[in-house]
């Protein structure tokens, strides 16, 4: 069936089929949740081993690697149970805000490239365009369906400072994320971590940014929560 399609196509079909069953497992929580997390674990601990056996530092960079994951899962996990849904969601289109945001101001913008050894189609304008997406979103999201914490006890512009700072915050450690996955492929020798999703590549070139946003989300809002 994908076999005949481009690649743009590949991805549409992709994300038609993917996306409203992760969807459906963020808002249904409990074993849906877990069942899905676990699955997505096993799947990226093997894509890292793969990338990681290509390398000449195996085995620190797979225990590295597994350790990364599972603090990275475990702090999705906990962003749906400690807080809510809406706080997930929230991560996660903050995570899909910046991926865009970087891509259309970098395609748009241009300019001197960010880090052109690791990926060198990533450009400071692209790396500005995804702090101010995620940033934008998480205001307008708290104007339109509040935030569901303890910050709503707050008045509006202490709200609002807190989803701008989130926003940073969490697409800079996306892109980080992405960089990151990129650097070790770039050691592998390889341009995808796998061929799972047609036109898209391995599961962690899809989720490379939310591997790193997801603890880094949930530290910002523990320490947030102290300071304000």
């Amino acid at each position: 069936m994908f076999k005949s399609l481009g690649s743009l196509e590949k991805r549409i079909i992709s994300a038609i089929i993917i996306a409203p069953v992760f969807l459906y497992c963020i808002i249904a929580g409990d074993w849906p949740l877990t069942l899905w997390l676990a699955i997505s674990f096993i799947i990226s601990t093997q894509e890292w081993f793969n990338l990681s056996k290509k390398t000449v530092f195996f085995m620190p960079c797979m225990v590295l690697g597994v350790i990364y994951m599972a603090l990275s899962y475990s702090s999705f996990y906990i962003l749906r149970d400690m807080y809510s849904v809406n706080v997930l969601l929230v991560f996660i289109g903050m995570i899909w805000a910046s991926d865009i945001g970087a891509y259309f101001t970098g395609k748009t913008i241009g300019g001197p490239k960010l880090i052109k050894e690791i990926s060198p189609n990533k450009t400071w304008s692209g790396f500005g365009g995804a702090l101010l997406f995620p940033a934008l979103l998480g205001m307008t999201w708290y104007m339109m369906f509040g935030f569901h914490t303890e910050f709503d006890e707050r008045s509006l512009y202490t709200n609002l400072l807190v989803l701008a700072v989130l926003g940073v915050v969490t697409g800079a450690s996306g892109q980080a994320g992405d960089l990151l996955v990129s650097f070790v492929k770039r050691q592998a020798g390889v341009k995808d971590t796998g061929n799972l999703i047609p036109g898209h590549g391995g599961l962690l070139d899809r989720i490379d940014s939310m591997l790193l946003g997801a603890p880094v989300f949930f530290l910002a809002m523990v320490i947030l929560s102290y300071v304000l």
